[in-house]
């Protein structure tokens, strides 16, 4: 009995140490870019990602994105992408049908955001130096695009 308790530790214990640390991966900052600033303005638009904890070796990133529109008229998001790592990639929404999203004026909307990462590439080397995620938008003062910052750190950052 000694004996088989013993074994269930030791590999209790190498599964636990087998495991991939966790990290966290947070927003910097947000700015807005308008193709027609100089002459309608800059929509007042804002975005918050949540901050998510991923195990380090996930092939994924999917935070809760939600975009707020100040502005007295409504916009239409037509699309996200991250960059990162030097790689682009494309929004895998989870829900069939998630772009066009529009935001009417003053309103909050939330974004369907999902990022599969290719064979070999995980969240910690795709966060290893700060990424973008870049929301397109479109409306009655023209496109624009929203960059927001991405960066990877420890999963006690806060």
């Amino acid at each position: 009995m000694k004996k088989m308790l013993a074994t269930l530790t030791v590999l209790a214990l190498m599964l636990l140490v087998a495991c991939d640390p966790g990290m966290t991966v947070r927003q910097i900052n947000s700015f807005v870019e308008s193709e027609n600033a100089a002459v309608h303005g800059i929509p007042q638009i804002s975005v918050d990602v949540k901050t998510t904890h991923q195990m380090i070796g996930e092939g994924w990133y999917g935070p809760r994105v939600t975009v707020t529109n100040s502005s007295d008229i409504p916009i239409t998001i037509t699309g996200v992408e991250l960059i990162a790592d030097g790689t682009t990639f494309q929004n895998q929404p989870l829900a069939v049908k998630d772009y066009p999203v529009t935001l009417p004026a003053h309103s909050t909307v939330p974004l369907g955001v999902y990022f599969r990462f290719g064979t070999g590439m995980d969240v910690d080397r795709v966060f290893k130096k700060p990424g973008e995620l870049r929301i397109r938008y479109s409306g009655q003062r023209g496109a624009g695009v929203i960059r927001v910052t991405v960066a990877g750190g420890p999963l006690s950052a806060k």
